[in-house]
C-alpha cells in the first residue's frame, strides 16, 4: 500500500524530530515553518519545504500540526495563507499540539466544512520520546478518522490511544499533565528536604527511585535536577500553559484542582527570577522549592 504524503506545520523541539522519523519510515514529507534554521534542519534529513501552510496542505494528504498554543493552531489552520486556503478535500488535518479541546472542536468544524477530517492527537513523552519515536499519543476523533491516521501516529509514538470523539485527546493531554506536575512537585519538595536534612543525594535518590514514589518525574528529571540540569525536554512556558488551560477545564467542568493552581504559582515564582528563566526546562520547579527553603538539592 502506498503511503500517504504528509505536510507537517511546526518544527520546535519536538516536531523536528518528529518529522524525521516519519521521513526515516519512508513517507514524503513537505514542511513549513517560521523559522528557517528548523526548515534547514528537515531539508538536511529528506523533506520538501513550502512557503506557507496553505502550500503544504495543497500537495498533501495528511497535514501535522505541532505549535505551542491554541492561537498558535488557529493561525496556521484558519489565519492568512493558513491550512483552509489549501486543504482539500478528502484530507486529515492531525494536530499533535497541547490546546484548549473548544479550539480544537472550532478547527474541526471549519475543516469538516471543506470536506476533510481533524484529529487532536497531542503527545506526552519529551523530546526523548520524540526522537526515539516512543510518545504517548492521546487521540481525539471519528473511528474512520483514526483509523486512517494510526500508521503514522505509529511511526511516532509507543502507545497510542484512541480516547473518543474530537477534543478527547486534547482533554486528556490535559489532565494527564496535572498528575505531571504533581509529580515533579513532590520531587522537587523530596529533593529539597533531603539535601536540608543532610543526606546524600545520590545514595537517596538510589534508595527511593524504584520504591512507592517511583514515577517518571523522578526517574527522568531526578537525575537532571541533581546535576542542576535545567536544559529543556519541556520548557517552563511550556507546563504553565498546559497548566492555565487546566485551570480553563476545571473552570468550565466545575472541578477543583488546588494543587495545580498552586503549583502554577511555583512556576510563576521561577519565570520572573531571571531573563528567560521560561525557557528552562520544567524541572526548574525545584528552583522555587529552593528559594523559600535557602538549599539548592544538587550533590
Amino acid at each position: 500500500m502506498n503511503k500517504e504524503r504528509i505536510g507537517f506545520v511546526g518544527l520546535g523541539m519536538m516536531g523536528l524530530p518528529m518529522a524525521k522519523n516519519l521521513v526515516e519510515d519512508g513517507y514524503e514529507i513537505t514542511v513549513f515553518d517560521l523559522n528557517d534554521s528548523t526548515v534547514l534542519e528537515a531539508q538536511k534529513f529528506g523533506s520538501d519545504t513550502a512557503t506557507s501552510a496553505a502550500d503544504v496542505a495543497r500537495i498533501s494528504d495528511v497535514v501535522i500540526t505541532m505549535v505551542p498554543d491554541s492561537e498558535h493552531v488557529e493561525a496556521v489552520i484558519s489565519g492568512k495563507n493558513g491550512i483552509l486556503e489549501g486543504l482539500k478535500p478528502g484530507s486529515v488535518v492531525i494536530d499533535m499540539s497541547t490546546i484548549d479541546p473548544e479550539v480544537g472542536k472550532q478547527m474541526a468544524a471549519l475543516i469538516e466544512s471543506k470536506g476533510s477530517n481533524f484529529v487532536d492527537a497531542p503527545v506526552t513523552g519529551g523530546v526523548m520520546g520524540a526522537e526515539a519515536g516512543t510518545l504517548s499519543i492521546l487521540v481525539g476523533g471519528n473511528a474512520e478518522a483514526y483509523e486512517r491516521s494510526l500508521p503514522i501516529l505509529n511511526v511516532l509514538g509507543g502507545n497510542v490511544a484512541h480516547m473518543g470523539p474530537v477534543g478527547s485527546g486534547h482533554t486528556t493531554k490535559i489532565a494527564n499533565q496535572i498528575i505531571g506536575a504533581a509529580a515533579l512537585a513532590g520531587v522537587a519538595e523530596a529533593f529539597v528536604l533531603a539535601k536540608k536534612s543532610g543526606l546524600d543525594m545520590q545514595a537517596f535518590y538510589e534508595a527511593v527511585k524504584d520504591g512507592a514514589g517511583r514515577s517518571w518525574a523522578l526517574e527522568t528529571l531526578g537525575p537532571k535536577i541533581l546535576d542542576g540540569d535545567f536544559t529543556p525536554g519541556f520548557m517552563v512556558k511550556h507546563m504553565q500553559k498546559d497548566l492555565r488551560l487546566a485551570d480553563q477545564l476545571a473552570a468550565k467542568t466545575g472541578t477543583a484542582i488546588p494543587t495545580s493552581g498552586l503549583i502554577a504559582q511555583l512556576y510563576r515564582s521561577v519565570q520572573v527570577s531571571e531573563r528567560d528563566a521560561d525557557s528552562q526546562g520544567h524541572q526548574a520547579l525545584v528552583q522555587a522549592i529552593e528559594m523559600l527553603s535557602n538549599e539548592q538539592a544538587r550533590k
